[in-house]
């Protein structure tokens, strides 16, 4: 009967972590490049001091003991694409990643892809970091393009065609579900995500580039709205268990004989 407390106990942990992840999907349902979050659970079939009895003991002590999260996961489904008409908005219309450069010098990826210019005119992120492929933007450029296959051309005073600036590729891993999220809509990379692929857009399974458009959160309100229903309700039913559990140790303590 005491096990049953903590037993709950790890259910309500668990519960609140979802509620948790939940919510912050929901307060980030309007943030451009927002990818949402999800959590997985695993359940715990030897308590800790479990660890130390006998192969003939263990097998008759395989209860379950609860439940606790094992991970977070990010969905990286495309979210809807809305036009700004804004030229220093690019969405990645496929798989794929921005490269930059964060404050602290390492690298991180992002599909969040409100761009401006840093004090020394490169393409930065809305935040400031700038792009791996360090393109440089002269402050008399009269015309900016970005192409679907990452060209970057500016227009200048006294020439008649446009001039090619540099290029801006993407980058993938074989499982991009194992990216690291650093906050900010940045993500670095772990050894389970693989090696970083980089290719032009448009080639090796890269998404295209689009000019004026912005990528949207894929959150889901009805679904989240459904899930921290479900989530709400299981915290109850855990706080239930150990108002029941408590309920019946106080019997036990009154019986008399």
């Amino acid at each position: 009967m005491i096990e049953s407390l903590y037993i709950a106990e790890t259910g309500m942990n668990s519960q609140q972590k979802l509620i948790e992840v939940i919510s912050n999907n929901i307060a980030n349902a309007s943030t451009p490049g927002y990818k949402q979050t999800s959590v997985n659970f695993v359940d715990l079939v030897y308590s800790p001091n479990q660890a130390q009895v006998t192969a003939e003991q263990r097998s008759a002590l395989q209860n379950g003991i609860g439940v606790q999260v094992h991970s977070t996961s990010t969905n990286f489904s495309a979210g809807e694409y809305k036009q700004t008409n804004n030229a220093f908005d690019v969405a990645i219309n496929g798989k794929g990643f921005f490269e930059v450069t964060t404050d602290d010098g390492s690298t991180a990826y992002t599909r969040a892809g409100r761009l401006r210019l840093d004090k020394n005119g490169y393409l930065a992120t809305s935040l400031g970091n700038k792009l791996t492929s360090s393109i440089q933007i002269p402050p008399d450029a009269k015309g900016f393009v970005i192409t679907q296959s990452g060209n970057v051309l500016i227009k200048l005073d006294g020439e008649a065609e446009m001039i090619q600036l540099g290029q801006i590729d993407l980058v993938n891993f074989n499982n991009p579900d194992a990216l690291q999220s650093t906050g900010q809509n940045l993500y670095v990379s772990t050894e389970q995500a693989g090696q970083a692929t980089y290719a032009q857009p448009g080639e090796s399974g890269m998404g295209n580039i689009l000019q004026g458009f912005t990528e949207m959160s894929n959150v889901s309100m009805t679904e989240e709205m459904v899930n921290l229903m479900l989530a709400q309700r299981g915290y109850q039913l855990n706080a239930r268990i150990i108002q029941v559990s408590d309920q019946i140790l106080e019997t036990i303590n009154n019986l008399r004989r």
